[in-house]
């Protein structure tokens, strides 16, 4: 299957995709921790220069391809509605020397509307690269049945609320986040990544009343000779679980992530991209097979110049 193929269109400092295309925002996006991207088929309207200070989208997405298929497939069947029903996608956001901030809507007709919101301060002391910053992001996801309501289990309203603090100071990167959902649902995001802070490689902590915890670090080894190579660990739990309908606890779960990259900048190696990736997740679900879930991932991109 032929995962991007699109037309694209440039006038007035605007610019128009039709066709199969990847979608980067913050609830649908490519997703590509298995190498092939989600990528979905529609018509999206961004500004031509994506430097500029404001930026702002406007589409509508009528189907995608899952990791797991070879087809595409309408939007609407992933949240189990048969329906062929697409996503239509409001956005805008502000971007400013240390304060970046923006909103974003995703509506499908009789189904599901989702409003997410992001605000993010940069606090730096000093110019050079040695010293030390500190970045404080917050975000707002509202998620609720519309319409007629063909969306199972509904109607239903949700949410999932969530801060970062991220302290660097030369190479290493420290973070710590915090995030909750609503009692209501289950947060449904089957379209990307969740940009929820708390976010694993696996888990997103996304279970009616759930509370994630995460802290994680990072470092760079380029001062070390080691241009590229970068290393992450990172640590998340989330507690206080229940089911939606039933009001009943749910076992605590956790998450450990490792991450080893190699991606040079300059040299004969630009455009590679080499990782390996360790994940160890636990939780006490009495339905699961196994407590107990690790994945070691070894994942090689690169990218052929052909011009």
């Amino acid at each position: 299957m032929l995962g991007q193929a699109n037309g694209r269109l440039r006038s007035a400092g605007q610019e128009l995709t039709i066709g199969r295309q990847l979608v980067r925002t913050p609830f649908i996006n490519p997703y590509d921790t298995r190498m092939i991207p989600l990528t979905y088929e529609g018509v999206v309207l961004l500004p031509e220069r994506h430097d500029q200070p404001l930026d702002y989208i406007l589409s509508y997405l009528w189907s995608y391809k899952p990791h797991n298929t070879d087809k595409f497939i309408p939007l609407s069947q992933a949240l189990g509605v048969q329906e062929d029903n697409g996503v239509l996608t409001t956005g805008i956001r502000r971007r400013g020397s240390n304060l970046n901030v923006g909103i974003v809507n995703y509506l499908i007709k009789d189904s599901m509307n989702t409003a997410y919101g992001e605000a993010d301060y940069l606090l730096s002391f000093g110019g050079d690269d040695g010293a030390p910053g500190f970045r404080i992001s917050v975000n707002d996801l509202d998620q609720r049945s519309v319409g007629t309501d063909l969306i199972k289990d509904a109607p239903f309203e949700t949410y999932q609320a969530s801060v970062r603090l991220i302290a660097s100071y030369r190479n290493f990167v420290l973070t710590g986040a915090h995030s909750r959902v609503g009692r209501g649902a289950d947060l449904r995001d089957p379209y990307g990544f969740n940009p929820t802070f708390t976010s694993m490689f696996i888990s997103s902590f996304q279970r009616a009343n759930e509370k994630g915890f995460l802290a994680s670090l990072s470092y760079d080894f380029s001062k070390l000779g080691l241009h590229g190579m970068k290393f992450y660990v990172g640590w998340g739990k989330g507690v206080d679980a229940v089911g939606a309908k039933t009001g009943n606890p749910k076992s605590d779960r956790d998450e450990l992530d490792l991450r080893l990259a190699f991606e040079p900048n300059s040299g004969p190696l630009v455009g590679l991209r080499a990782e390996v990736e360790y994940i160890d997740e636990h939780c006490d679900e009495t339905d699961l097979p196994n407590n107990d879930l690790k994945q070691l991932r070894a994942i090689v991109n690169y990218k052929v110049p052909l011009l």
